[in-house]
């Protein structure tokens, strides 16, 4: 058999979308797009803000593989996107996978990116780069979850590697950088991940807490693993984990929106719908 027949194809895919605030509500407005990213039709559970489920239909991510993502929240938009499954990320043969993606947030623009978790199968290689620049009175919030192995069958993330890099701007300003290379080494690391399995990280731009309601929101833990919540600039908290499961990382972190969300953006948490399927 011919070996360039038999080796796998590689998908390039890109998708530039644009948020738009309209007299009643939200438009979502398709500008760019490539290969085998793109959304649904919109939904409005909460009438003026754009619900959005980023979709990829091939289902998994080799190595090889490049999908960029770039999202333009223009004024006064608002916006929650998130994904109706897992990414899955599988054993590459020496090429890495690429996944950028980019955020811009105007001024009076609410954007949330709530995409559920990254599961890394062994020996998965990906170079990962999130960049986010807002505007002044604007608003954020981000998650970005990560399962090394499958905990639940007892398999272990023995090889591969993650490369993610997360970039927080304001108006071209540096405001944060968050560096992480994760491999099986890492993974058993005492100054790493401490035998967990499962990580994230949860960003939030455009409040300051008083350092009371500071503390009551440290006070909220996971049922497993290690937490943390910092305040390292003006109008940005970054909430942190550590643990077992990718159940329990789901339902910190969405405790922590539904509890920041009212503050935020002065609206209750409306949970898309395809987290309930």
């Amino acid at each position: 058999m011919n070996e360039l027949a038999a080796k796998p194809q590689n998908w390039e895919a890109f998708l530039k979308l644009e948020l738009r605030c309209g007299q009643e509500k939200t438009h979502l407005v398709p500008i760019k797009r490539y290969g085998p990213l793109t959304v649904q039709r919109p939904f409005y559970p909460e009438q003026a803000c754009c619900h959005v489920y980023l979709l990829h239909p091939p289902g998994g991510i080799v190595g090889g593989d490049r999908l960029d993502l770039q999202v333009v929240s223009d004024k006064n938009s608002n916006g929650l996107m998130t994904t109706p499954g897992a990414a899955k990320y599988y054993l590459s043969a020496g090429d890495t996978a690429y996944v950028t993606q980019q955020f811009e947030v105007a001024s009076g623009a609410h954007l949330e990116f709530l995409p559920q978790e990254n599961i890394y199968i062994p020996g998965a290689q990906l170079s990962s780069k999130t960049s986010i620049d807002v505007a002044s009175g604007s608003r954020f919030m981000l998650w970005e979850k990560h399962c090394f192995g499958r905990p639940s069958n007892s398999e272990l993330f023995s090889s591969g590697q993650l490369n993610s890099k997360i970039e927080v701007r304001q108006e071209g300003r540096l405001l944060f950088t968050e560096i992480q290379r994760v491999d099986a080494d890492e993974l058993v690391r005492t100054s790493g991940m401490r035998h967990y399995p499962v990580m994230g990280s949860f960003l939030i731009y455009g409040i300051d807490l008083e350092k009371s309601t500071l503390r009551d929101l440290q006070a909220i833990n996971p049922s497993d693993g290690v937490s943390g919540i910092s305040q390292p600039q003006p109008q940005l908290l970054i909430a942190r984990y550590l643990g077992n499961s990718t159940h329990d990382i789901d339902a910190y972190f969405t405790g922590l929106w539904e509890w920041l969300r009212p503050l935020l953006l002065q609206r209750e948490a409306c949970h898309p719908r395809i987290w309930k399927t």
